[in-house]
């Protein structure tokens, strides 16, 4: 059985425990063990449909020119198959940090008094920014195994456009209580206005394009939209991911809980949480608009 290697950053804390049910863990995000290939490949979707905005790369032994191969998810290398070997990719120049400026000795902050200097244009405006869309579902339920989706809600921020999308789902049962009575969403408005859930994926994914996804608690949202998908045979996503909530935490480090009915109101946005997926998604951009950090990541 081929020996595995997995190393974990900036991931949730259940993806870990996850991982250790199977694997060892010989140093902080570093996880080893030594399984069949059916195993591994398991243990590797169920890392890159949990890893969230963290990064995971994993490493085994197999039978080709150098011995191993890897794959890696959400970090600047890629694996490039040339003539059997294994090859590393990295994201353009940020795989060095290194300009010809920087080799001559040219510092940052003198880049920065020349661009200032010299420059005629406008700070960098809303058009120029990345496109990201605020992503929010709602579910009868917290296991993505055995609970279903009932709706996806989303919104587009490309520049200073802001588009929409929402959808219900069909569902074969009746709504339990508990959520039609959070939710509002009735059995017979799924019947009525809810499409099947393989077409409501292909409109999400269309929505989401190559697009950074954002949300509040997103790791919930993601996990159950990857299990869909692979139910559906169509692969996980495999969009940039920032979770609101980690901007939150390093923020207002000492709320009671970090709800989003709470957390709204700390920052003084004085809104009810409908539990609607698109009503949601609006909060939440509301929310992330005021989070300290947020605009850094959005280039």
């Amino acid at each position: 059985m081929p020996f595995t290697v997995i190393t974990l950053k900036k991931v949730p804390p259940s993806l870990r425990g996850d991982l250790t049910k199977w694997m060892q863990e010989i140093a902080t995000g570093v996880y080893v063990g030594n399984f069949n290939s059916k195993v591994r490949e398991e243990i590797w979707e169920r890392v890159k449909e949990n890893v969230a905005a963290g990064e995971a790369t994993l490493s085994y032994s197999t039978q080709n020119e150098i011995g191993y191969s890897f794959e890696t998810r959400n970090t600047r290398q890629t694996n490039i198959d040339f003539d059997g070997i294994p090859l590393v990719q990295w994201a353009n120049k940020e795989c060095t940090g290194q300009t010809e400026e920087t080799k001559r000795g040219i510092s940052n902050a003198a880049k920065f008094r020349q661009a200032r200097k010299y420059s005629v244009t406008t700070p960098l405006e809303a058009s120029e920014k990345e496109p990201y869309v605020i992503l929010d579902i709602e579910t009868d339920g917290l296991n993505e195994r055995q609970n279903k989706i009932l709706e996806i809600g989303a919104i587009r921020i490309e520049g200073n456009s802001i588009k929409e999308f929402q959808t219900l789902v069909t569902y074969e049962k009746n709504v339990p209580k508990k959520i039609l009575e959070l939710t509002g969403i009735t059995t017979e408005m799924l019947k009525e206005k809810g499409i099947c859930l393989n077409k409501a994926l292909d409109k999400l994914l269309r929505f989401l394009g190559t697009a950074t996804i954002v949300g509040y608690g997103v790791e919930f949202d993601c996990r159950f939209i990857n299990y869909a998908l692979r139910n559906e045979g169509k692969p996980p996503l495999s969009n940039k991911v920032y979770d609101i909530m980690k901007f939150v935490k390093k923020e207002k480090m000492f709320l009671g809980n970090y709800k989003l009915y709470t957390v709204l109101k700390a920052y003084g946005i004085q809104e009810e949480v409908p539990h609607r997926a698109l009503a949601d998604a609006k909060l939440i951009h509301a929310l992330a608009l005021k989070v300290n950090g947020f605009d850094k990541v959005i280039r």
